[in-house]
């Protein structure tokens, strides 16, 4: 299973502060939802999804994490 960053009009993830990746495999994987929801919040990246891929082709699960869903203490509102 992999945590990743998600554009959600490109589809592409970050793979580093300052590149974006189309494939999934050269996406950071963040390892916790916690890590990648700090990772936006830091840079300022609202409106992603934080998807997780699952290995097998199972579909992936992903939340839109928009800029009123990250609230002060380190959060998300669901």
């Amino acid at each position: 299973m992999k945590i990743l960053l998600q554009h959600p009009r490109s589809l592409q993830y970050v793979q580093t502060i300052d590149t974006w990746t189309k494939s999934a495999t050269e996406a950071h994987d963040f390892f916790h939802t916690q890590k990648a929801i700090d990772f936006a919040r830091e840079y300022n990246l609202s409106d992603v999804y934080v998807t997780v891929k699952f290995p097998g082709g199972d579909p992936d699960v992903s939340v839109l994490l928009s800029a009123q869903s990250l609230t002060q203490d380190n959060r998300i509102r669901l």
